[in-house]
């Protein structure tokens, strides 16, 4: 499967799939309401936004609920995508169910790939932070280059690949690692799937920039017109409600993609 049959099926399902699309649009517009007391201030003209002291560890805490909470909507909104794929239909009503079943794995993973990408931080930083005492500049170079070598190693090998994980923990019933190690093994051979998967990442960031460019360029003309309270509101539940499509396709188009190389696998 190509990347562009991979988006038009991710479109198919999320355009049939409307009371899903509702749900996630209320989630993020929940969110996003919720996170308006903690949004950065500009004191002055020209002056960088800041969040104020007073609400910077009530924002940390709501950021961390909100990324929990969103691992739960991942996992039911995964559970219904795949039901569409293999059964032709979806249940809102098992949502939930699906939402809980997954969690702790998703979390796992989600977990894990973050400390591997903070292990592969640290080496870079170390090998850079290690040449810089020699004022050496040649040898700096040198050890930037390394560390680039490393990083890109690591995402096409390990980090780009690992996006499959929470799909196989759905769609297989993998447990933490073994849906890292299936998602890997995919990605392995032949390694032009990793590159379609880096196309079709690409193919949908650009989709996504190009609805929200022409939407919040719309709503922005309109939102002018508006008192200032109401323009942001408008905003947010106009960007909530596009994300809220958009995640829909981009999890679907994941799924057509991981459910091809599946089969080609077998």
């Amino acid at each position: 499967m190509g990347v562009i049959e991979a988006i038009r099926k991710g479109f198919g399902v999320a355009t049939k799939s409307m009371g899903l699309v509702l749900v996630l649009f209320l989630f993020n517009w929940i969110g996003n309401l919720l996170s308006i007391p903690f949004a950065p201030m500009t004191p002055a003209a020209g002056a960088p936004a800041v969040i104020p002291p007073a609400m910077a560890a009530p924002a940390l805490l709501f950021s961390i609920a909100f990324i929990l909470v969103s691992i739960f909507i991942q996992g039911g909104t995964l559970g219904l995508v795949r039901d569409s794929f293999k059964e032709g239909k979806m249940r809102l009503s098992v949502m939930p169910q699906y939402g809980a079943k997954y969690y702790l794995r998703l979390l796992g993973v989600g977990v894990l790939i973050v400390l591997i990408l903070a292990i592969v931080a640290v080496i870079a930083g170390i090998i850079v932070a290690v040449t810089a005492p020699l004022n050496n500049a040649v040898v700096t170079g040198i050890a930037i280059v390394i560390a680039l070598i490393i990083v890109v190693a690591a995402a096409l090998k390990i980090f780009i690949p690992l996006t499959l994980s929470p799909y196989a923990v759905v769609c297989e019933e993998k447990g933490v690692v073994s849906s890292m190690k299936r998602s890997l093994q995919l990605m392995k051979k032949p390694i032009s799937r990793v590159f379609v998967l880096i196309l079709l990442i690409l193919a949908l960031v650009l989709i996504a920039l190009a609805i929200g460019f022409v939407v919040g360029l719309l709503v922005g003309l309109v939102s002018v017109l508006l008192p200032m309270q109401a323009g942001r509101i408008l905003m947010i539940t106009v960007s909530s409600a596009v994300n809220g499509y958009m995640g829909l396709v981009v999890t679907a188009s994941f799924m057509a993609y991981f459910l091809k190389i599946t089969k080609e696998t077998l």
